[in-house]
């Protein structure tokens, strides 16, 4: 665990922990095993200062800033217990085009694949369409009955889903120590627990087009034979969804999202989503679906998770490439080789 975080209510982090462990370990060890064991916390052990950071220069409406929360260090290594925990089997849970916080799986293969999926929409023969959904406030507005209900359907023990209602239910402190607030919605950033959370209630957006497809409500992407595409791609709140261009897969689309919404609180935000068309589709289909979907068009090229795809990085393979043809490194170890290999590539992405 950092253990340079910020520090909580009680005005300590974790170098504080680690230095005088031999001291404070029996009543840490005691407090957390409390918890577990009567599936309570201490009064004030789950206080959390919440501070608004800024998005945007000159923010002046709520929606520009970011809430950050900031827990008390044994209240973190409570949950730190529990998302290890949660971690060896989350993956049973949720599906192969979920990415993010899910140990086994690297943000690699998610851009990897996500690329690829723009490599086929700019195909001469193909009529697609790739949509990148922006969830408005996505952490901050998860319903905790939509969560634990979803914990429940997918068979927790409720004596888990009652240790995660609990440390749901923590009280707010404004900032700074001037008062105690209540929350109903939203799952921490920056506490153990809550990416793992955050995914399991993300899991069921992509089961519910994922049944659109199979129920053939919604068509799906076109790809060459042999190949399968999943219609929707996760990474935390990082939404991409594949399928057919038509008007009607973008009805059935929206009827989806709007569902997700009023059951989980995830609103979908067409003002910063972006839908990105094959080159066969047609202007009069496109219109239709930025009009039903209420959503801007994006531009080639674009960007996903702070890459870009895969084909515009080419002039840089052939870069990299060309100067390790050059090599005369036989003589060189293998440390040595990649050291130089690593030194080469830096020097490659950081030269125009």
């Amino acid at each position: 665990m950092d253990s340079d975080s910020s520090l909580g209510p009680d005005g300590f982090n974790g170098i504080f922990y680690r230095h005088f462990w031999d001291v404070i370990s029996a009543d840490v060890t005691a407090a957390v095993h409390f918890f577990f064991n009567n599936s309570s916390l201490a009064l004030g052990l789950n206080a959390s200062f919440m501070s608004l950071i800024p998005k945007t220069k000159d923010a002046n409406v709520i929606e520009n800033f970011r809430p950050i929360v900031m827990s008390n260090f044994i209240f973190k290594i409570i949950t730190k217990i529990l998302a290890t925990r949660l971690g060896l089997i989350i993956a049973d849970y949720l599906s192969p085009a979920q990415f993010g916080f899910i140990p086994g799986r690297q943000i690699h293969g998610c851009i990897a694949m996500v690329s690829e999926g723009f490599n086929v929409l700019q195909g001469r023969t193909d009529s697609n369409m790739i949509l990148k959904i922006d969830i408005r406030k996505a952490f901050d507005t998860l319903r905790w009955d939509f969560l634990l209900h979803v914990l429940r359907h997918f068979g927790f023990s409720e004596i888990f889903v009652h240790w995660v209602e609990v440390i749901l239910r923590s009280s707010m402190l404004n900032g700074t120590p001037v008062g105690y607030f209540p929350c109903f919605r939203g799952v921490r950033q920056g506490d153990p627990l809550s990416p793992l959370l955050f995914c399991i209630a993300e899991e069921i957006l992509g089961r519910l087009i994922a049944m659109a497809m199979e129920q053939s409500r919604l068509s799906s992407f076109m790809v060459p034979r042999g190949i399968v595409f999943p219609s929707s791609i996760l990474y935390a709140d990082d939404i991409v969804i594949m399928c057919g261009a038509s008007s009607t897969n973008a009805r059935v689309l929206l009827q989806i999202l709007n569902h997700y919404a009023d059951i989980s609180g995830q609103v979908f935000n067409p003002q910063k989503s972006k839908v990105y068309f094959g080159s066969q589709v047609s202007s009069y289909v496109r219109g239709r679906v930025q009009h039903i979907l209420g959503i801007h068009p994006g531009a080639f090229p674009t960007v996903y998770l702070g890459a870009p795809k895969v084909a515009d990085l080419q002039p840089v393979f052939d870069k990299i490439i060309l100067k390790f043809k050059r090599w005369k490194g036989s003589s060189l170890s293998l440390a040595g080789r990649v050291c130089l290999v690593n030194s080469v590539i830096t020097s490659s992405l950081c030269t125009p």
